[in-house]
């Protein structure tokens, strides 16, 4: 049965995957709300319940839009991976049922990729897109590395707004520890659309970077000191009048 290319699941060919990846991809979401990657979201109410959304992260590992795409995205939407990550024809089914991933080639223009994405945008979807590009293997893991520009490129075309969010520290898997996640207000580049996006693209990313630096000084003051606790840390907000991001 073939379905609108905006709306299906493969991201290559527009088939909707077999019976068979199709539970697997059933199987892997139920893991991934249920056992896996049991995260603390903070500010969760921030991220917009309809509409175009870019969701940007920052990016320890393969498993970091697991709570993304579960909880925020609710099983609906996109994200984009490397296209290497896509090679295997079982992968590439595995992850176009699960995730409807949109592989992407790094360091090269990959229209294929970009029209995936604004369809998807178009219909009024959800994006996860890593800016940092890959992993980042840095033993001070609260450091950013420096972020690719093609998240603000789609923003300027679609119109869509960008939600960034945040990992505390690299996630762990089974619970053996609580990961945390902290969602920021949503980035408005309506003022930037009908410009050109090379023109703009470099701005709006500075603008979502140092969001998302001001978002880990945030979640570090309250996992570190407020043991974790929002109440805490707006409490004491409002009482001594810091605003976020100053600590």
């Amino acid at each position: 049965m073939n379905v609108p290319k905006s709306r299906c699941r493969d991201g290559k060919s527009g088939e909707r995957p077999n019976l068979f990846y199709r539970m697997l991809g059933a199987i892997g979401r139920f893991l991934m709300r249920v056992v896996w990657w049991p995260t603390k979201i903070y500010y969760k109410e921030k991220f917009p319940g309809r509409g175009n959304v870019i969701c940007v992260c920052n990016h320890y590992s393969a498993i970091d839009a697991n709570a993304i795409y579960s909880r925020l995205f609710a099983f609906k939407g996109r994200i984009a991976v490397k296209a290497e990550a896509l090679k295997s024809k079982f992968v590439e089914k595995g992850m176009a049922a699960l995730c409807r991933a949109i592989g992407v080639k790094r360091g090269k223009s990959d229209l294929g990729a970009v029209k995936s994405m604004l369809g998807e945008l178009k219909d009024g979807g959800k994006l996860l897109i890593f800016p940092e590009g890959r992993c980042n293997k840095r033993k001070d893991f609260k450091s950013l590395l420096p972020f690719k520009d093609g998240a603000a490129a789609i923003a300027v075309k679609s119109g869509a707004v960008i939600v960034p969010t945040l990992y505390y520290r690299p996630l762990r898997p089974f619970g053996f520890r609580k990961n945390r996640l902290i969602v920021g207000d949503p980035i408005d580049v309506s003022e930037y659309v009908g410009k050109k996006a090379h023109e703009v693209k470099s701005e709006i990313t500075r603008i979502v970077r140092e969001k998302m630096q001001d978002m880990r000084r945030q979640i570090d003051e309250i996992v570190e000191k407020y043991h974790g606790s929002v109440r805490k840390y707006e409490k004491a907000k409002a009482k001594y009048g810091f605003v976020e991001g100053s600590l």
